[in-house]
């Protein structure tokens, strides 16, 4: 394990390029790992069972992301604050962060959990889910949203391990437990009537698993960053620090999922057909998030950890170096998977052309211009890496949930039609990309002249 593993990655020296590289390189396996085993899900359920099937997993992805991964981003305020105490060198504060940070996890986690439960048939049916796929994808969402402290933990150590420059042991508990959905997956389905249970309870296993995992390596590994059960700590007001810095990021991704209700809702009144084929393009699209996030997960180390050590040439470098690798795999992959996303489509849901022709509709909108969210995830990780978590969330608020409802009140009412729903994403993206390039700006030269924000 040790050898497979490697040392930990030198954020604040060594080569700055190579660097980045090898600590960007198991984070996006891993992105890109979990994306395939979730496109497994859907991929078990097309040969293995209906269409029904498909959508009914299908449809919850939106209320899964606003539920879930909206909260997941709170451990990007663990992230941020642990980057600046490991920068400085202060241990007894990073060992704060990194107890009070697991405790958190779990209770939040498990407030999640009963929160989500109570509202899946209002949530489902606020969205419009078919009829048809109202019963399945209730079952699905009572059995995931029992997953969500599992998923906590996990996100929250994951991040910890990574900041610390560790980020092939996540990479690790990934392929192991994505291995472990797979199987389950398969066997389950061969054994239960009920297929959709199947895949959420071969989900459920999978992520207690990779919180165990990665709650063994915090208890057995040296150094700042560990979490030391012998003398436990909980601390009020690091606490309120976390949630200061992360709760905006995890409003900035809600407000994303919520913006993406309405929409989704629209696509759903397509018919079953047209929400198994958005769900298929969008475990696609996961492939290239996958590589444009592990950039901004570097950025948020690395310009953290150099701004703590007062490297300023190197916080330059960092921020120019993940800017150019997320904008350059936006642009290969995003074209050269849209042309040949049908294929790609046929293999998620076979037999299905009009499925297939719904779905790339998506990715002739999205992927020709995935090179501008790929940019803007960078951009706002940078800006989050600065302590200024709460102005990406100020300028989603507008560019992303007020566009949006205004364009589905206003724009997409004129033509009716599935291919306005995605021409407004990309408004979306370019607006949030001019309003956060010039905050960056802002930012950037006031760092420069001394003014660093403290978090």
């Amino acid at each position: 394990m040790k050898r497979f593993v490697g040392k930990p990655v030198d954020v604040t020296g060594g080569p700055l390029v190579s660097s980045i590289l090898k600590y960007s390189i198991p984070v996006m396996l891993g992105s890109l790992i979990q994306v395939l085993f979730n496109a497994a899900d859907i991929a078990v359920l097309g040969n293995m069972a209906d269409g029904v099937a498909v959508a009914s997993v299908g449809v919850t992805s939106s209320i899964v992301a606003l539920i879930v991964n909206s909260f997941v981003g709170l451990s990007s305020g663990c992230t941020i604050l642990l980057a600046r105490f490991l920068g400085m060198r202060d241990d007894k504060q990073a060992k704060d962060t990194v107890s009070t940070s697991m405790v958190a996890s779990f209770f939040i986690g498990l407030l999640l959990s009963i929160i989500g439960i109570a509202a899946i048939k209002p949530m489902l049916t606020m969205i419009d889910c078919p009829a048809d796929c109202f019963e399945g994808a209730s079952l699905y969402l009572l059995i995931y949203f029992c997953a969500i402290p599992a998923i906590m933990v996990y996100n929250f150590g994951a991040a910890i391990l990574r900041v610390d420059g560790d980020t092939a042991r996540p990479l690790t508990y990934l392929i192991l437990s994505g291995l472990l959905n797979v199987g389950l997956n398969v066997i389950l389905c061969l054994t239960l009537t009920q297929k959709v249970a199947a895949v959420a309870i071969a989900t459920l296993a999978s992520q207690v698993l990779g919180a165990v995992l990665v709650v063994i390596r915090l208890l057995r590994m040296e150094g700042a960053c560990r979490w030391d059960l012998r003398h436990p700590s909980f601390s009020p007001s690091f606490l309120g620090r976390i949630l200061r810095l992360g709760f905006p990021v995890a409003l900035n991704a809600a407000l994303y999922s919520i913006s993406n209700l309405q929409i989704q809702s629209a696509i759903n009144s397509f018919g079953t057909e047209a929400v198994a084929g958005n769900t298929a393009a969008l475990n696609v699209e996961g492939l290239v998030n996958s590589f444009s996030g592990a950039l901004g997960v570097a950025a948020v180390a690395f310009v953290g950890q150099n701004i703590g050590a007062g490297n300023r040439d190197r916080v330059k470098k960092s921020i120019l170096t993940c800017t150019i690798f997320s904008v350059s795999i936006g642009i290969v992959l995003g074209f050269g998977i849209l042309s040949i996303g049908e294929n790609i489509l046929a293999l998620i849901v076979p037999d299905d052309p009009t499925a297939i022709a719904y779905g790339y509709i998506r990715m002739q909108f999205l992927f020709s211009t995935f090179f501008v969210a790929c940019y803007n995830n960078v951009l706002a990780s940078t800006i989050q890496a600065f302590g200024h978590t709460g102005l990406p969330m100020a300028t989603s608020f507008v560019t992303v949930l007020g566009f949006r409802v205004a364009w589905m009140a206003w724009v997409y009412p004129l033509y009716g039609i599935i291919h306005s729903l995605y021409f407004c994403f990309v408004c979306s993206w370019i607006l949030t990309m001019l309003v956060n390039t010039v905050i960056f700006a802002v930012i950037y030269i006031r760092y420069r002249r001394g003014h660093a924000r403290a978090v």
